[in-house]
């Protein structure tokens, strides 16, 4: 049986370390940190603990998928911080793309799940991700740190409701 309040606090969790280690990676790479191999590593076990949470609902194949997906979110991430640090426009560029593309294949799997996930609303969901953590980064690269603090309250919030929108659908397809 599953226990539907361990499930919301699970998924908020994930969500919330998703963007808060994020944040420390974008904090490592701009100010050179002795900790981001330590941030990326914690960041990179977000993918399975994510995963593991869909693992109930989802066919094995999936899993691995949204694993290696979301390893390349994140990876992709840190690279366009790693160009946007050095002023590298044109790989920032491209690499905005690919993150773009990588949030079209996260929302298509999503969407795949069975659990009641619309592929055009996660996909706008991650893509409002994507620009409010460009935004910190520019941010935080340019010495805007305060606004880089309000930004991270809306990267929160927004990640919050990410949660939420994805245990809705797990409880609906529960219910039915």
């Amino acid at each position: 049986m599953i226990n539907l309040c361990k499930l919301w606090d699970d998924l908020r969790i994930v969500w919330l370390r998703h963007v808060w280690w994020t944040r420390e990676v974008i904090m490592s790479i701009a100010f050179g940190l002795p900790s981001l191999n330590d941030s990326v590593n914690k960041l990179l076990e977000n993918p399975k603990e994510m995963a593991d949470i869909f693992k109930p609902f989802i066919t094995n194949a999936q899993y691995i998928q949204m694993i290696a997906l979301f390893k390349q979110h994140l990876s992709t991430g840190g690279d366009i911080v790693t160009a946007a640090k050095a002023g590298d426009t044109a790989k920032v560029n491209q690499l905005q793309k690919e993150w773009h593309q990588n949030s079209d294949e996260i929302a298509k799997l999503m969407a795949g799940f069975g659990l009641n996930y619309n592929e055009a609303v996660v996909r706008d969901m991650m893509y409002t991700h994507l620009a409010l953590t460009t935004t910190e980064a520019t941010q935080i690269l340019a010495g805007q740190y305060a606004d880089a603090i309000k930004t991270f309250d809306k990267i929160q919030e927004e990640a919050l409701q990410m949660a939420d929108y994805f245990y809705a659908g797990i409880a609906k397809s529960l219910s039915v």
